[in-house]
C-alpha cells in the first residue's frame, strides 16, 4: 500500500460510555461530537469524522460510530464504508452487550481486520484491567478478529496512545481495502447540509471509482440528475476524489430538500432502484429459524428500510447456517449493487447481538421471476457468489435466455463500468461464449444454439411443405420462433449460420444450402400450359380469376406457380395481379425506349397507342416500366429516368 495514500477507512466500535468519542479526540485532535446534545450528554448520536495523521505523513479517514442500542442503525451506517475497525473496550467494564453486537456486525459486513484499545486503564485497577483483557481475548478467540492486538490506553492521560498510532500503522500495512475500488463510483449519503454560496452539500465514503468536479452525477432511487460542483476531503479542496476517501460532494442542480440520508450517489445509469434482490445471507446462532419468510429490518449503506426475507430453495434458513435468500424492499426502493453488505435487525432483543440477527451481501439486484424453488435459481446464486466478474456477465447473459440482455442493464447488473465490462466482454465473445446482436443484446452460447437449431428445423420443415418456394421469407421465419426472441437477435442467428454456411441468404429469403425449387409432374404440366398461355396473350394475359377458371387451381398453390414462372424469367409481375409473358414486355420495353430517346416524352394517350391495348393492361404496363425506375411521371406523360 503506498505510504503516502492508504485510501484505508477506521472506524470505531464498541458500547456505549467506554470512551471512542475521546480516544479519537485523543489520536486526531479532532471533537467529533458535533451536536449540542452530543456534547451535553456525553454520547454520540451521529456519525462523526476525523483525520489521522500517522508519523510517516499518511492520513487516514476516521468514522466515529455511536455506540448506543437504540443507534446500531447509525453504527451500521459508519461501519459500512471502512476498511479497518478500532474495537474501543472500557478495561473497567471489559465486554458489553454493544461490544458483542458490534463485533457480529463488523463480522457480518466482512470487516476482519482491527485494533483493540483497552480504554480508561488510568482510572481502572491493574488487575481488573488484566481480566478485561482475558476477557476481551477470550471474546475474540471465535471471531475474525481473533488476532487483533490489545493496546491499552488513556484518552486522558495520553498512555498508549503513541503505541495505539503505531498499531494502527502496523494494521493499515497488513490491510485491504473492504470496500470496492472498482466499478461504477458510490458514495451513500450520511449527511447534508446547505453551505453558505454553494447549496447542497452532501458526505459519505466513496467506494467503486473517482469522482471529478464537473462530473455530471445521478442521485438513486430517486433518479434525480446533477452535477458536481466541488470536491472535500476532510476539508481540502480536491478536483478528483478516488475511492476508499471520506469526501464531500457540493451538488449543483439539486435542492436540499430533493436529497435524503440513505441516498446513494453514482454515476448515471449505474445503479438503479431496486425493490428486490437475492443475496447470501449468514444467520446469527442467536437468531430464529426462517422456514419461509421473515419480517427484518434490512439495513445497508447508509439506508434502512422495512424488509422480508423469503428462503431460496427447499431447505429453511438455520441459525448458525449461511443460505440464499430472495429480500423483499417494503416502501421506498432502495440502491443496491452487487457486493453490497447488509444488515438484518429483527424485532426482539437477543443476548449476544441485540436485534442483529443476520447480514450478508447482495448477488443479484433484479431476480428473474422464477420460483425460489426453482434448483437453476441457486445455480446461479452459488456462481454469483463464488465467481469473477466475468463469471458474473456469463450468469446475467446465459439466464436471460432467448430475450438477451441489453448493454447497459447488464453493466448495472453486474455492477461494473462500461470499460471493465466491455473488455471481459469482448474476451468471451473471442471464446464463443456470448454474442451480441445488432442493438446490443447480448445472448448466451446455450441460447444461440438453441435458435440455430429451431431455425435450421422450421427451414427444413418448410422446404418440405414449400418444395416449390426457393426460400422461407424472413418475416415468416421469425413469426415461427418463439415470441420472446426479439427480430435483432434473429439476425444475428442467421448471419451466425450463414457465416458456416448452413444456410443461404437471397433477398429476404432463407433456405438450406442444398434447397433448390421442385415441382410434382402435375404442377409441371401446370407451368408448361401458363408458360405457353401467356405467351399466346402477349400484352392481354389473363387476369387471375380468369387464371383459376382456366386452371382449376385458386389462392396460394396458383401463385406458388406464377411465382415459379417470375423467378424462371418466363413471366413478369406486373402491378394489378397481371402475369405478361417476358418475351412480350421485354420487346414493349425496347419500343418504349426507342420513343422517348426520339421524343424526349410521350403523353398517356400516345403511351396507350403504342401499347395497343385497353386500359386494363397499358396503364399496369406504364406502373410496371415506372417501378423498375425506367421512367418516370411527368404531368400527363412519362419521361425516361435519368441514368
Amino acid at each position: 500500500m503506498d505510504p503516502a495514500d492508504p485510501k484505508v477507512v477506521l472506524g470505531t466500535a464498541g458500547h456505549i460510555d467506554h470512551g471512542k468519542t475521546a480516544l479519537i479526540r485523543a489520536l486526531t485532535g479532532v471533537e467529533t461530537d458535533r451536536l449540542p446534545e452530543e456534547q451535553a450528554r456525553g454520547i454520540t448520536i451521529s456519525l462523526g469524522f476525523a483525520p489521522l495523521d500517522l508519523e510517516d505523513g499518511r492520513r487516514v479517514s476516521v468514522v466515529d460510530v455511536p455506540g448506543h442500542e437504540g443507534l446500531v442503525r447509525t453504527m451500521v451506517s459508519g461501519a459500512s464504508g471502512i476498511d479497518l475497525v478500532l474495537l474501543v473496550v472500557a478495561a473497567d467494564e471489559g465486554v458489553m452487550p454493544q461490544t458483542r453486537e458490534h463485533v457480529a456486525i463488523c463480522e457480518l459486513l466482512g470487516i476482519d481486520r482491527g485494533i483493540v484499545a483497552l480504554t480508561k486503564i488510568d482510572s481502572t485497577e491493574a488487575d481488573l484491567a488484566a481480566l478485561a483483557r482475558e476477557e476481551v481475548c477470550a471474546f475474540l478467540s471465535g471471531t475474525a478478529l481473533a488476532d487483533a492486538p490489545v493496546v491499552p490506553v488513556s484518552s486522558l492521560t495520553g498512555e498508549g496512545i503513541p503505541e495505539l498510532r503505531a498499531a494502527i500503522g502496523k494494521a493499515i500495512d497488513a490491510a485491504k481495502p473492504r470496500t470496492s475500488r472498482t466499478g461504477p463510483p458510490r458514495l451513500s449519503i450520511d449527511r447534508i447540509f446547505s453551505a453558505r454560496g454553494f447549496g447542497c452539500v452532501v458526505t459519505g465514503t466513496l467506494v467503486g471509482g473517482s469522482f471529478a468536479v464537473g462530473d455530471t452525477v445521478e442521485i438513486q432511487p430517486s433518479g434525480r440528475r446533477c452535477r458536481i460542483r466541488g470536491l472535500q476531503s476532510h476539508g481540502v479542496s480536491v478536483e478528483r476524489c478516488p475511492p476508499g476517501l471520506r469526501c464531500a460532494v457540493n451538488l449543483q442542480g439539486v435542492e436540499l430538500d430533493e436529497v435524503a440520508r440513505g441516498q446513494v450517489v453514482s454515476a448515471p445509469g449505474m445503479l438503479g432502484p431496486t425493490v428486490s434482490a437475492d443475496v447470501e445471507v449468514a444467520w446469527l446462532p442467536v437468531a430464529a429459524p426462517v422456514e419461509d419468510q421473515a419480517a427484518i429490518e434490512f439495513l445497508t449503506g447508509t439506508a434502512k428500510r422495512r424488509a422480508r426475507l423469503a428462503t431460496i430453495g427447499d431447505e429453511p434458513l438455520r441459525p448458525g447456517e449461511v443460505g440464499f435468500a430472495r429480500l423483499h424492499i417494503d416502501g421506498e426502493a432502495v440502491a443496491l449493487a452487487p457486493g453490497d453488505r447488509f444488515i438484518a435487525r429483527g424485532f426482539s432483543r437477543n443476548v449476544a447481538a441485540g436485534s442483529t440477527i443476520g447480514g450478508g451481501v447482495v448477488l443479484d439486484v433484479a431476480p428473474p421471476h422464477r420460483r425460489r424453488s426453482d434448483p437453476e435459481v441457486r445455480r446461479d446464486l452459488a456462481q454469483l457468489a463464488a465467481g469473477a466478474p466475468a463469471e458474473r456477465l456469463v450468469v446475467l447473459i446465459r439466464r436471460s435466455g432467448f430475450r438477451g440482455v441489453e448493454s447497459d442493464a447488464l453493466r448495472r447488473e453486474a455492477g461494473l463500468d462500461a470499460e471493465t465490462s466491455d473488455g471481459l466482454l469482448a474476451a468471451l465473445v473471442a471464446e464463443g461464449e456470448v454474442a451480441a446482436s445488432a442493438n446490443g443484446r447480448w445472448l448466451y452460447r446455450d441460447a444461440l444454439e438453441d435458435l440455430e437449431r429451431r431455425l435450421l428445423a422450421k427451414l427444413e420443415a418448410y422446404h418440405r411443405s414449400e418444395p416449390i418456394r426457393p426460400g422461407m421469407p424472413t418475416s415468416t421465419l421469425r413469426g415461427s420462433l418463439p415470441e420472446n426472441v426479439e427480430r435483432n437477435s434473429v439476425e444475428l442467428v442467421v448471419s451466425r449460420l450463414a457465416d458456416r454456411s448452413l444456410i443461404a441468404i437471397e433477398g429476404d429469403l432463407v433456405r438450406l444450402p442444398d434447397h433448390r425449387p421442385t415441382l410434382s409432374a402435375a404442377d409441371q404440366a401446370l407451368v408448361a400450359r401458363i408458360a405457353d398461355e401467356a405467351r399466346s396473350a402477349g400484352l392481354e394475359p389473363p387476369s387471375l380469376k380468369d387464371w383459376e377458371a382456366r386452371l382449376g387451381i385458386g389462392g396460394e398453390p396458383l401463385r406458388n406457380l406464377l411465382a415459379h414462372l417470375v423467378r424462371a424469367e418466363q413471366l413478369v409481375h406486373a402491378p394489378g395481379d397481371l402475369w405478361f409473358d417476358r418475351a412480350a414486355v421485354d420487346a414493349l420495353r425496347e419500343k418504349v425506349i426507342a420513343q422517348l430517346r426520339e421524343h424526349g416524352r410521350l403523353e398517356t394517350s400516345d403511351y396507350k397507342a403504342l401499347i395497343g391495348t385497353s386500359r386494363r393492361t397499358a396503364v399496369p404496363l406504364m406502373e410496371l416500366f415506372d417501378q423498375e425506375h425506367l421512367t418516370v411521371r411527368s404531368g400527363e406523360g412519362r419521361v425516361l429516368r435519368r441514368g
